[in-house]
Order: structure tokens, then sequence, then C-alpha cells
């Protein structure tokens, strides 16, 4: 199945029913003709769909639109059912989607199919003839729905329903139709035949552009948002899977040599030798299958399949079957009306796939009045508000025994849209709640039911009844995935009362669900998440399930199972699970498919290893296995030497307390990246908590995690920490400040989230730590040195594994990983590490520490020599990196006994320093080897990009070629500061602090600037080599799989090309390396015409005007002197022969391109740089550069509003990106009243 172009559809066919219910229902109410009662069926839809802060009918637009869709689709599957009447109701008679539906060619013949009745066939005419052939369509599809509504009333309404009023306006369209491409996108197979898993593609793929909104918003979770965000279709081989390996084996048990066997393609092979638990049934009628989480119904029209083909086996006439299938043995439930509605549908239409008389019997029979036909059992899981009644008086009503539990349950329905599924139904409560429906009816006992609602009782009563505990012989669910995290109360209120040991997401819920709602030795066959397997805030749950339940197999899926969603998003686990007490020795059967890379992989593989008794992937495995590591993860897969090293080891916990830090609750407040912020108010040095209060300094080092980087590294952020923290402990409880004893301690520290391997870093004793970085601290240095050898071992990686085999790697589980004290350790080559990762970290300008680029330490002057130098010491230092970093895992995996399963050599690639080629520059998967020689010009592009960076820095007067580190690093830095630390510096800075980017139109413009610096720090004799060298560097483009690397050339004009790469790439590659946080700002007009550089911590108030007087206004005044002698230029052309006509347009287009530029700056002038120049803006850099640049860029004071266009960044797009982001986040911190900056 094409579900790409089922994606297409629906995506396109939202956002066209939308704005055409959007416009429907605004030209209805506006029509002075429309009739009062359906005026009041319209305005009480807008009313009850209205969506807070969108147009007043946008929500009612939605609704009608995804009616409309629902509609459309299922006539379109019943068309090519032939099970939609005598004509196609929406499909031409040639099957296609151009055309009229043939129900519409065949009334303009004056034929109708015979169950439009007389009346609707004279109107139809009527407005054929009228030429109102939608009026016409529309009036007939009503027919039909009214004549559908009977049998689906789900999917079907009746004649007067709202939506019928706001029709699509394109249904008859010739050009663009949603109802046309609906034709085009479901049609049958090349055998001929539906099927009906389209329907569920179409919902997901419909509701996804809502999930991404909700998803994008970051708002918590209600009970609006609930349903469309945690919709994710089953793939069907994952569904067969679970369907054979519950309900399938359920019928073997009782009938081993059923045929059915040879079908059951995914069904895993038991283990030998133990006995079967679960219920063995003969009879079909005997089972009861739920999905508690039903969708579409992908699940239970599987389910069907397999029911229809016991039904034959067992011997019953076929034209009984399909109709005990759905009375007797499916039922489902959803929160979401919609999904109730295609689920209900799906099942019907799968009853007609094998029974195609089917629904003709059912209307038949409802014609006589013998039969009354709900449909399936498909129960849409809504909030009802039951009278409060007591326990007691609901004994005295229904005269009969009733659980104390029951004013709770009346509670809980009140959230039922919320809590769904998961509410838990004693037994026999539907018939109290139907007893006390009944008196209601009948008028009894109206001193307690007086004003008691029958239909809400009724409704409950069928929530109930569908939801009553041990009711099921068979479960089979893909639950909703949502961390409670993200939701609001109710639901997380619920959740912790409950399903405390399940509590942290809805996926585990159901897990614990499941056992109450399945029969005891039931079968329950479930997909979710599989961070329950290994996840410490799991560690109630999993003792419980292993011991309440017995897990008979398990097909460990990881990443890449759903193809629809892509990449790493979830990594689930399926499995099913007899709801029986299990022995702790009973083993169950785990396939391990983690290494798929697609979902058609990992389907070959588990039908390929289901039946064999032996594999490399298949494990059997007891729950008395997971007992042996801390926390019980379902660690099926490892081996007798890593259980034996959790035996024998002691908790690293035990020997090393690991720490989690503070949560700031936001970090856009709190956190800034140390470069800023101004130099005297920060301090990088403080020794312990008292230092650092006595200090005054505002900003500490914060210790955030950050990307893989192994022995030191990822300091780059800054916390406000003033006054030990006094700003944080005032912002609880939002805040959570944990262990601030440890606070300003060496450590050695990790991300908790990370992407890929774990990677573990010496921090000295000037940091706070995050929650997101958390930390070891250790008695010594030997011990600390020690511990981080291990934490760094591929040792530890595969014990990690077995914990943490996700992308977490939490504090409990370091705790847990097992230390076993080794005989003794040569701290040696763990410091040469750390020394080796410093002197990477710091030789980057975004380190604290950064002193000179490392090119420049040779004493060369070709600056290819300096770049030559550099590359290979890089390359030398990451090779010895390569060889300590072997040997660390060499001795570990000897301490542990693991030397023949881990694997100790390091690829060079893995060498995380930022200077290692092989690292840096690595391939991204499935992309071709570099060659040595893309590798080394790639090494020479980063230097030459930093080299310049470096320059526009000493210019800026942030560094100097004559003292190491920072010198202008405080607020409005000025040119006697930079005096006052260099005394007799070879190369001052720019004296205003401003640096045009003008082609060389003034002295200081920045390419000039650039090479000043070169020939200060290389030397004059070789500059032009040196800028052809640079610029040559600056080219580089790397090679792809379509294209071989191609080195680079000398450019043919060096200078230029330098002079390009200042005004096109220079503020865009800053950006990127300084995080998305520049210190260097460009003020640009509109096409960039005119550009200056300024630096954020030697800005004044003033610097906007300088820039306006001394570069802006002048620039302007040489385009006019230009465009002046141009024009003399042209006078001086003489004749009138061709020639001299050709001349005056040569220049003509000439003087006209620099008009176009003057008017270009001059607009930028006065509608930007003037009044920006005027309004004086102050920056704090205590608020960081975010609010910072877009305070400049807007011109923000509170007493006027914002410029019209950005003064910063207008002309670089990756720039204006930026700042627009930041724009929309500022405004949303605003609309949350959560404005933390200063204001001007």
């Amino acid at each position: 199945m094409d579900t790409s172009a089922l994606e297409s559809l629906a995506s396109a066919s939202r956002e066209r029913l939308i704005e055409m219910s959007l416009a429907a229902i605004e030209r209805k109410i506006a029509d002075p003709l429309l009739r009062e009662a359906d005026r009041t069926r319209l305005t009480q839809a807008i009313e009850k769909n209205i969506e807070v802060g969108t147009k007043p009918v946008l929500g009612a637009a939605k609704v009608a639109a995804y009616s409309w869709f629902n509609r459309i689709t299922a006539l379109r599957y019943m068309d090519a059912a032939n099970q939609s009447g005598s004509y196609g109701v929406v499909t031409p008679a040639d099957g296609s989607g151009q055309g009229a539906p043939e129900c519409i060619q065949r009334a303009r013949e004056g034929f109708f199919d015979p169950h439009i009745n007389s009346n609707v066939r004279e109107q139809v005419t009527k407005l054929l003839f009228e030429n109102r052939d939608l009026d016409a369509y529309v009036l007939l599809l009503q027919e039909y729905f009214a004549l559908w509504h009977e049998v689906m009333p789900g999917v079907f309404p009746q004649t007067d329903d709202w939506t019928n009023l706001v029709p699509p306006s394109d249904l008859l369209s010739a050009g663009e139709s949603v109802r046309a491409d609906i034709v085009e996108a479901i049609c049958p197979d090349e055998y001929g035949q539906m099927d009906v898993e389209v329907i569920g593609w179409l919902y997901q793929f419909y509701i996804s552009a809502r999930k991404r909104e909700i998803s994008d918003s970051k708002v918590k979770i209600t009970a609006a948002t609930l349903a469309p965000v945690t919709q994710l279709f089953t793939p069907h081989w994952v569904v067969r899977y679970l369907v054979e390996n519950t309900l399938g084996m359920q019928w073997l048990r009782a009938h081993p040599d059923s045929k059915l066997r040879e079908r059951f393609e995914y069904l895993v092979t038991s283990a030998a030798g133990q006995q079967d638990q679960g219920l063995a049934i003969a009879n079909p009628e005997d089972f009861r299958v739920i999905d508690p989480a039903c969708g579409s119904g992908h699940m239970l029209t599987y389910a069907f399949d397999v029911l229809w083909d016991m039904y034959v086996e067992a011997g019953y006439p076929t034209r009984q079957i399909a109709r005990m299938i759905l009375e007797k043995n499916l039922h489902g439930v959803d929160i979401d009306e919609r999904a109730v509605q295609l689920a209900s549908f799906a099942l019907t239409m799968k009853a007609i796939e094998h029974d195609p008389r089917f629904l003709t019997r059912i209307e038949r029979e409802m014609q006589r009045g013998s039969v009354r036909w709900k449909g399936p059992h498909i129960v849409h899981i809504a909030s009802v508000y039951l009278d409060d009644l007591s326990s007691a008086e609901i004994m005295d009503v229904t005269q009969s025994e009733v659980c104390t539990d029951i004013p709770v349950l009346i509670e809980q329905l009140r959230n039922a849209d919320t809590y769904g599924s998961l509410i838990q139904v004693p037994s026999g409560v539907h018939n109290l709640f139907r007893e006390i429906a009944r008196r209601i009816d009948a008028c009894e006992r109206q001193q307690l039911l007086g004003d008691a609602d029958y239909d809400d009782w009724v409704r409950a009563t069928d929530m109930c009844e569908i939801l009553e505990d041990g009711r099921y012989t068979t479960l089979i669910a893909n639950p909703p995935y949502l961390g409670t995290r993200k939701v609001k109360d109710p639901l997380k209120r619920f959740a912790n009362k409950h399903y405390k040991r399940s509590s942290t997401d809805l996926c585990t819920m159901f897990i614990e669900r499941a056992a109450s709602l399945a029969q005891r030795r039931g079968a329950i066959g479930m997909i979710t998440m599989h961070a329950w397997m290994f996840l410490d805030s799991y560690r109630e749950l999993r003792p419980w399930i292993l011991s309440s339940m017995s897990i008979d197999s398990m097909a460990h899926l990881g990443t890449r199972a759903f193809d629809s969603i892509g990449g790493e998003v979830v990594q689930t686990t399926a499995f099913t699970i007899t709801n029986a007490t299990s022995d702790v020795d009973r083993v169950g059967v785990y396939l391990r498919l983690v290494d798929g890379r697609n979902e058609a992989e990992k389907d070959l593989v588990l039908r390929t290893v289901a039946s064999e008794q032996k594999h490399d992937i298949r494990f059997e495995v007891s729950p008395a296995t997971f007992a042996v590591i801390p926390g019980r993860p379902i660690v099926y897969w490892a081996s007798h030497q890593m259980l034996n090293a959790f035996e024998v080891g002691v908790p690293l916990g035990e020997v090393a307390p690991a720490k989690q830090g503070l949560a700031t609750a936001d970090n856009e407040r709190f956190l800034r990246q140390w470069f800023e912020v101004s130099g005297d108010r920060s301090y990088m040095r403080a020794r312990d908590r008292e230092d650092a209060k006595a200090s005054g300094a505002r900003w500490f080092p914060h210790n955030k995690g950050g990307e893989y980087r192994k022995w030191w590294g990822n300091q780059d952020y800054v916390i406000n920490w003033q006054d030990d923290g006094r700003e944080l402990w005032d912002f609880r409880p939002r805040s959570v400040i944990r262990n601030p004893d440890c606070y300003f301690r060496p450590c050695v520290s990790w991300a908790r989230v990370s992407s890929g391997d774990p990677s573990f870093r010496l921090f000295d004793s000037s940091s706070t730590f995050n929650d997101k970085g958390a930390a070891v601290f250790l008695s010594s240095h030997q011990r600390t040195y020690e511990m981080l050898g291990y934490l760094n071992s591929s040792t530890t990686l595969k014990l990690e594994s077995t914990i943490a085999p996700t992308v977490m790697f939490e504090v409990g589980q370091v705790k847990n990983l097992p230390w076993i004290e080794p005989d003794s350790f040569n701290s040696a080559g763990v410091e040469r590490l750390i020394e080796i990762s410093r002197a990477d970290w710091d030789a980057r300008e975004t380190s604290w520490d950064f002193a000179r680029p490392p090119y420049l330490r040779g004493g060369h002057s070709l600056l290819q020599d300096a770049f030559d130098d550099w590359y290979r010491r890089s390359y030398e230092t990451a090779e010895e990196a390569q060889r300590l970093e072997t040997e660390n895992n060499r001795y570990w995996a000897d301490v542990y006994g693991l030397a023949d399963e881990v694997e100790v050599d390091v690829p060079l690639s893995r060498v995380s320093l930022t200077y290692n080629p092989r690292f840096a520059f690595a391939p991204t998967k499935g992309a071709p080897e570099r060659s040595e020689e893309e590798y080394r010009w790639l090494h020479y592009q980063r230097s030459a990009r930093e080299l310049i960076s470096w320059a526009i820095g000493v210019t800026m007067g942030r560094y100097s070629v004559d003292v190491p580190g920072l010198i202008l690093a405080d607020q409005a830095s000025s040119l006697d500061d930079f005096r006052a630390r260099v005394a007799e510096p070879r190369l001052e800075p720019d004296d205003d602090g401003i640096i045009p980017v003008t082609g060389g139109a003034f002295d200081d413009d920045a390419s000039r600037r650039v090479k000043a610096v070169l020939r200060v720090v290389l030397g004059a004799a070789d500059l032009g080599d040196n800028i052809e060298f640079l610029t040559r560097c600056l080219a580089v483009k790397p090679g792809s799989s379509t294209a071989e690397f191609v080195p680079p050339v000398i450019p043919a004009d060096p200078e230029q090309a330098l002079e390009n790469y200042m005004a096109k790439s220079f503020v865009a590659d800053h950006q990127k390396e300084y995080s998305g946080r520049p210190v260097y700002w460009c003020l640009e007009s509109p096409k960039g015409t005119f550009r200056a550089l300024i630096y954020l911590h030697r800005y004044t108030p003033d610097t906007i005007g300088q820039v306006l007087t001394k570069y802006a206004a002048p620039f302007v005044d040489r385009l006019k002197a230009e465009s002046e002698a141009v024009g003399r230029e042209r006078d001086a052309v003489m004749g009138d022969d061709r020639k001299a006509d050709r001349e005056r347009a040569r220049i003509d287009k000439r003087r006209a391109e620099i008009d176009a530029t003057i008017a270009e700056v001059q607009g930028y002038i006065d509608s930007v740089l003037q009044p920006l120049a005027q309004r004086r803006i102050h920056l704090d850099l205590d608020d960081g550069v975010r609010i910072n640049r877009l305070k400049l860029a807007y011109g923000w004071r509170s007493d006027l509003a914002d410029l019209p266009h950005p003064a910063i960044g207008a002309a670089t797009p990756d720039v204006k990106r930026g700042i627009a982001s930041d724009l929309k986040w500022a405004r949303k911190e605003a609309a949350k009243d959560n404005v933390w900056w200063s204001k001007q």
C-alpha cells in the first residue's frame, strides 16, 4: 500500500475541506433566507465547537471538514466494494476520479437507485433542470446518508444533521476536488479486492497536522488534545504478531491439529518442556476480545479474519458467522469519537468482505422489525454527569448489593473523555446502572431519581458494560504513548492515585489496566514504548509484571518499527502475556529485532525467526534471571558473564554517590552561554559555595550535559547563582534545587539524555550542575581518575546497555552499574586523556580558557605551513588518544572478565576531539568514507574560518595579537580599557568598535582589517600568498554520495573572494559557531548593500548613531557621487548611431543599478537606522543575546512601537531565521506574562 500517497491526500484534503467548511458556515450564517431551525442548529454547532483564540466558526469548520472526509472516504470504499447501491455514489461510472459521480450522471438520464424515494427523485430532477447540479447531488447524498444511517449511524448522519448544511463546494468540481482525489487514492488491488486498512491510514494522516500543532505548542495535554496527540496506526505485521500469539494461540491450545497453525506466520514457538498456562478455547463463540484503545479498528479487523476462519473450521454456516463475530466476540473502546466511527465502519466492511450479503440481510430484518441492529460493539468513551448517588441510595433503588466504589466510579465518569479505558469498573455494575435507567424511564423512585437523566444513565451503562473487570478472554492493543509529565490534572492526579506503579506513561498504565480487564489466564497482546523495560522510573512496575503475569513472547522492535513516523522517534516492544502468576523459573521467548532498519526488515526477520527453536536473536529467559540486576530491567540478551558482573560487583552508588542537579524550570531566564554576559559579572574559578557567594558575581559555570565528548569539555554555560542562588531559591516551587552541597565540587559528569553512547567528563570545582548533566562525586583524585576510566570504557558501555538501552542514562542507572574493585590502577593514561581533551577544548575561542589560535604557535610565516602543522598535530594527538582509550578499554574488560564480549579497539572516528578530523567530519550514516585529502581540506577550512573570527575579535579588541586570552569582554568596554590591559600593542583595535563590510569603501573595512591582522602575525612578505591560501580554504566543498571531493583552486580574485566571504558568510558562520548566541552583530540593509559589524561587549547607546553618521550616510554620499559620475560619463557619449545608443543604454543600466542601491540604503537609513539611533537603546548583558539582539533589531522601547523591519540580519538568511525564531519565542513568553528581561 502506497502510504505516502495517502499521506499527501489526507494532508491536502484537510486543508481544503477546512477552508471550504469555514466559508460555507460563514455564508450560511449570513444568508437571510436560511430557515430558522437550520440557523439554530448551525449556531449551536458553532458554540459547541468553539476554539479559544481562533475565529469563532473555526472549530465547527474542522468538525464539518472531518465529517465530510469520513463520509466521502466511506462511500468510496463502499462503491469499490459494490455495497453502496445500484450506482457509484462518489465514483464515476468508469471507476476513475474524473467526471461526475455515477449516481448524478444517471439522475440526469432519469435513473435512480431503487432506495431513493419518489419525493427526492422529483426534487433532484427539478434541481438538475435548473442547472443546480451541486444542490441536486447534496440532496442525493443526504438520502444515501439517511439510508445507511440505520446500519452505520456513526459514519452516516441523519437528514437533519447540521453538517449536511455545509457540504464541500468542490464535490462536482471539474478541477481540484477532494472527492475526486479520494476516488483516485482508494482503489481495489490487482485482484479487485479492497483493504480496509486504508481507512486507518487515512485517519492517522488526516489528524497528523493537528498532532503536530499540539506537539509544537509544548502545552500540557488536556482532554481536548489527548486523542489526536496519541493516535498511531499499527503496522499490519505487528497486528498479526499480537493477534496470532493471543487469539490464535488460545484456539490452537484447544485444537492442536488445526490447519490455522500453518497460516499463522508470526506465531512464536514456545520454549520446550514447560506447561502452558493460558486459556484453551474450543468454541469460537466463547472468545471475548477487546481493544481498549481501538483507534480505527486495525487490531479488530484482523481479529475478525482469524475468528472467521475459526468459525468456518468449527463448521458454522457462513451466513451466520459475521453477525456472531460482531455481536459475541469483538469489542472496541476509544475516547476519539471519529476513530470509533471508523472502527465501526471498518468492521462492518470486514463483515461484507467475508459475507457480501451481510448488510442486505440486516436491512431486511430491520424493515421487518424483527431486529434492531446496533452495529459492532465499538463504544465511544465520553464524559457523563450522573447524579450523586451514594452506595446506600443505589442499593435502595436497585434492591441489589452494591460495592463501595460506585461513588468513585460516578466521579470518574465525569472525566471519562480523559481517563477512557483506564476507568476500572467492578463486575456487575452495568446491571445496576441499567436498572436505574429502567426505573428513571418508568418514573419510579421519583424522590431519588426525579431529576436524573435517562440518556446519561444508558450511556454510562454501555460504557461500564464494555469496561467491566475480568470480562475478556483476549486483549490486544496499541495504547497511547504519552508521558504523564506532559498532561494536566485531572489525568495526572488520577494516574498517581490509581496507577501509581505505572503512572509514568499512559501506555504502561494500560499494561496494568489490561490485567484487570482480562480474565485470569486470559491472553494480553500489546505494543508499547520499550522504556518500561529498563528505566528507573518503572522499577516498581517491572517486578509486578514479572510476578503477577507471565511473559510468553516478546518481539523487541526498538526504533524504526513505524515507517510512517520515521527515524528514532519511538522505540517499541510488542509482547504477549498470560494473565496468570508466573513461576520465577518459567521462561519466555524474546526476539531481538532492534537492528532492523525499517518495517520491512523487522517484519521479515520476525516471520523467519518466530517458528525456529534456535536463532542468534532468540532468547529464552526466566524472571529469575532479571532479579540479578538492580531494578530488574528486562535485559533478556545479557550474557552469563555480564550477569556475573552484577552478582560479583557492588552497585556503583555505594562507592561513588551519583547525584542529580538543579532544574531551573526556565533556562532562558537563568542560563546563558558564558560569552553572552559581561566578564566582570562572571566568576569562573569559584573554589566552593562560600567563595562563590563572597565574589558578588552573578554568573558561574554550569554543567548542562551536552553532546558526546569524553574526558573534558562541554563547559559553555553559566548560571545566575548570585547570592548563593537567591533568585533560583525564590523561583521555587517551579525550580528544583537538588544537592546544593555538591555545587562547586570536583565531579565526573555525563548527559542524562544522549542520541548516541554516553560519555563522561571531569569537571573541576568551579561548577554547579544541572538535572540534564548529572554527576558522580569521588573522595580523591586517584579515585576520580579510576572512576572516569571505568565509566568511559567499552565495558561500562556494554553493561550500560543492559540497564539503560534507551536514549536516557539516569542517575539511578549509573548507581546500579556493577563496580568490581581492581587490584591496581595506573591513572597516567586517564590523566593524559584529560590533558589532551582539555587542550583540544581550549583551542576553540568558545572556551573561556582560550588563549590564541593553535596554528599560530609554530612561528610560521606561511599560512599553509601553519595549517599543515596544526593538521599533523591534531591527527597525532587523536591517534595518541585512540591508543590510550584502547588500553583503558582492555584494562577494564580484563577486570570484569568481558574481554571476549566487548570491543576494546577504538575507531579513530569515535575519539571525541574537536580537532580530530575523523571525528569532526565523520560522514553521515550511509555516506561514503572521505579521502585523506578531503579530511585535510575540511580541517583547513575550519581553521580558516576560525582565523577570520579571531582576526575580527582582534579588530574589535576582544583579543590581542600581543596578550593571550580575552581582553575586552565587559559591558560597554572601551579603547581605554584595552590600553590598560595591553600596554604597547602591535595592533590597536578599531577606535569605535564598528567594522563596515562594504567591499572596501572604507579604510577600516572588514576584509582590510583581516589582512592587517595577518600582516602582523604572519608578516607582510607573504601576505599575498596567505590571502590566496586562506580564500582557497574558504572555498572547500565536501564530497557527497553523488559527487567526489575535488580540492579547491585559488580564486581568480582572492581579494574579492575574501570580501565576498565577509559580506555573505561570516556572520552566519559566527552565529553557528557561537550556538545561536553571536557576539558580533551585523547591521545590514535589506539586500546587504550596506553592512556594518558591531561587537556586543563594546556597544553603547551611541553606537547606532556612529554607524549612521560615520558609515551609512557617507556610504550613500559615495554612491550618489558615483551615480553623478556615471551621468557625466553618459553625457560625454557623442553621436546618434547604433554604437552610441548601445553605450548610452549600458551606462543607463549601470546608473539605474547604482540608484537602486542608493534607494535601498537610504530607505534602510530612513525607516530603520535613523529611528533606531534616536531611540538610544540600552542593552543589559545579563539579559543574554536572544533578548538583547531583539531589543536592538526592533528598537524595543515600552513607549514606542517596534521598528517595521529588523536592523540586524535582514540580508543573511540564517541570521534572519534566528531572529525570527527568537521573536516568536519572546512573544510567547510575553503572552504567558513571563517577561523577566529589563525594559527601557
